[in-house]
């Protein structure tokens, strides 16, 4: 059955929507469906529902990881034994084999990188359903081809061996291998589509490594658009991007390489957090996950809003860029005693303003007063004026400035260019 409902998604994945009253159906007649199954089967939200009508669930109370984290043994709709879960998923990161399930489910660590870990519950159904619907978004080929899939990740999962198949050979490159030996099996068998985060990208681009893959996927990291460019400049192709997390498959790119919210599994509310409405938080309501459910799911991720039409003719809400996690705003002393919030793309374009020549950066704020900046190459005559008129624009208190050598080398780590330490 699994294979079936594989193909059944595929087949039935529309690339486009060109209607948004067809997305916004989808989603009443989701929600509806979801809302009366969720709070039936998870305790937790029976209790914190509690009192309020299905047909609200757009005023639902929110929730988040800390949240989600702290109920989780009720929060899931499965009897599973959260301890017991946790303990197979740190198993399977010493081991390395992530093969093995409980009562049918696939378990997990999030890699952490905003604070402490979140774990993630999948069923069979769910990943087959996952299976088709990535396939979909992202083969550009009939499923009934034959394919090689390359993908690098911190951890494998059953979730993306879910996808292999006679004919769709799924190859999983383990970053806590060294990286000399991944690009050395990379280069020996090239896969047709490779999936992996910027900082491997970018790294095959700096080696000047050749490939024969037609298409090229960013995941895991908030891909820039300094790397985006230089690695579209070596590959000759574009960059396409899956934006996936704990919380779901929130966005893919279309043929144009633009990133189109996936609103067709999901409804994405918007916490604007800028007068002129273009940068927002997603609030996730995934009516399709249903092991661990995202209803009113607060992310920490800056998502920039795309106000020009994408010329694929999508409905489905554009984004132009993922700018950083709100834990990554920088804060600031000013002049006149306050606090000021800088958000990561602002630090990104003073950065970048200090030379035409970097090629790489990172940016970590160790104290309000406090910023290191690593550049490659390491140049001398850097200009610092961008940086003085944001300081003059927000009244802040300039903070110290040091410059060092870039030194981030691809690993199982992930890349975040720009970092709060504190």
């Amino acid at each position: 059955m699994s294979k079936l409902t594989t193909l059944w998604t595929y087949l039935t994945t529309p690339k486009v929507y060109t209607s948004r009253k067809a997305i916004e159906k989808i989603q009443r007649k989701g929600m509806a469906k979801h809302v009366k199954m969720v709070r039936k089967n998870s305790p937790f939200f029976s209790r914190h529902w509690a009192g309020l009508a299905d047909e609200d669930w757009r005023e639902f109370p929110l929730v988040n990881k800390a949240i989600m984290m702290e109920h989780l043994q009720d929060y899931i709709t499965a009897d599973i034994d959260v301890e017991s879960a946790r303990a197979m998923a740190a198993e399977a990161e010493q081991s390395r084999d992530f093969h093995p399930t409980l009562k049918g489910y696939t378990v997990g660590f999030s890699s952490g990188t905003s604070g402490a870990r979140g774990m993630h519950f999948i069923s069979q159904a769910e990943q087959d359903r996952w299976a088709g619907y990535m396939l979909a978004r992202g083969l550009d080929g009939s499923i009934f081809g034959k394919h090689k899939l390359g993908l690098f990740l911190r951890a494998n999962s059953n979730t993306y061996e879910s996808v292999s198949s006679s004919r769709i050979k799924f190859q999983f490159y383990d970053l806590m291998r060294p990286l000399d030996e991944l690009v050395a099996e990379l280069v020996a068998d090239p896969p047709d589509v490779l999936i992996a985060p910027p900082s491997i990208l970018r790294y095959l681009a700096d080696q000047e490594i050749s490939l024969p893959c037609r298409k090229l996927i960013s995941v895991a990291e908030v891909l820039t658009p300094l790397d985006r460019d230089i690695i579209e400049q070596h590959f000759q192709r574009t960059v396409h991007q899956f934006y996936t997390s704990t919380e779901g498959e929130i966005a893919a790119t279309c043929e144009h390489g633009t990133l189109h919210l996936n609103e067709e599994i999901m409804v994405i509310q918007k916490e604007w957090i800028d007068e002129d409405q273009t940068m927002f938080h997603p609030i996730i309501s995934d009516f399709k996950r249903t092991t661990q459910p995202m209803v009113r799911y607060r992310q920490n991720d800056i998502l920039v809003v795309r106000n020009d039409p994408c010329p694929c003719g999508d409905a489905r809400q554009a984004i132009s860029e993922i700018i950083g996690r709100q834990d990554d705003v920088f804060e600031f002393e000013t002049t006149s005693g306050n606090t000021e919030f800088v958000v990561p793309d602002m630090i990104r374009r003073a950065t970048l303003a200090m030379h035409p020549d970097i090629r790489a950066y990172m940016v970590q704020q160790l104290s309000p007063g406090h910023i290191k900046v690593q550049l490659d190459p390491l140049l001398s005559d850097l200009n610092r004026s961008g940086f003085e008129q944001l300081w003059e624009a927000k009244g802040i208190v300039a903070p110290e400035i040091t410059v060092e050598a870039y030194e981030f080398k691809p690993s199982a780590t992930k890349m975040r260019r720009i970092t709060k330490c504190f």
